[in-house]
């Protein structure tokens, strides 16, 4: 497997559990956004707990209905970046446009800006959905530009928003990955795959990128709907029939 990529939430924990366990150290003190971020926080997993048990409750004809539905706006909020066709009713094909960009991501440390270079060379992904973590699923604003390792000034804010998303301990998505030189290399085509290097991998995570943030938000919260149905739907399934 890959090492390129592995989300950072398996070694040292994800930009999101990360953010999630720093508002719940600070409520000790007296800031009422503190407080206020907390309850938000511990409100959202109520709700999708509470979700979760209505959910299991319904028909797997209604909740193939309603992820229908989440998969369809999923696919508009994707269509500048790529295209997803579902497989069946738990299981898409994202297909990213090629070649992804070289995502370079910030990070102040003790005062120095460090880089991060990202990339998810990946002509297609195998998503189950019942196979993601929703609570993992993050958002993080980097920037596409060669030069802005060079120029960046604190405070300048990245033009493409990144959603990495994770699956659950143990499980791995199936990718078909591509070399981005020899890519590079070609001219026009059409070209077979194996001009460019196509080949098969298992990851523990991987990254879309969004040029719109509003797009990117839309897709982050059609997923975690999806998820959840998804998983709803393989606990309805399994569950013996009353006659």
């Amino acid at each position: 497997m890959s090492n390129c990529y592995c989300h950072p939430g398996r070694a040292g924990g994800s930009p999101h559990t990360l953010a999630i366990v720093g508002v719940i150290q600070i409520t000790s003190t007296k800031a009422k956004s503190s407080k206020y971020t907390y309850k938000s926080v511990t409100h959202m997993r109520i709700s999708y707990r509470f979700a979760l048990c209505v959910l299991l409750l319904s028909t797997p004809h209604c909740i193939a209905q309603d992820l229908s539905s989440h998969i369809q706006k999923m696919k508009s909020s994707y269509a500048a970046s790529g295209s997803i066709v579902a497989l069946n009713d738990n299981t898409l094909l994202i297909q990213p446009n090629m070649p992804g960009p070289l995502c370079a991501l910030p990070k102040n440390e003790g005062g120095k800006t460090t880089w991060s270079i990202l990339t998810f060379p990946l002509a297609s992904i195998t998503v189950p959905l019942a196979a993601i973590d929703e609570s993992l699923i993050g958002e993080d604003l980097v920037f596409t530009d060669p030069e802005a390792p060079k120029t960046y000034k604190p405070g300048d804010v990245g033009d493409t928003t990144m959603v990495v998303v994770v699956g659950v301990s143990g499980k791995l998505f199936h990718t078909l990955v591509y070399d981005r030189e020899k890519l590079a290399s070609l001219g026009p085509g059409p070209h077979d795959s194996s001009a460019y290097g196509q080949s098969p991998d298992d990851v523990e995570a991987f990254g879309l990128t969004f040029s719109n943030p509003d797009s990117a938000r839309a897709f982050v919260a059609e997923l975690k709907n999806a998820v959840v149905l998804a998983k709803s739907s393989t606990v309805a399934k399994a569950r013996p029939s009353s006659r």
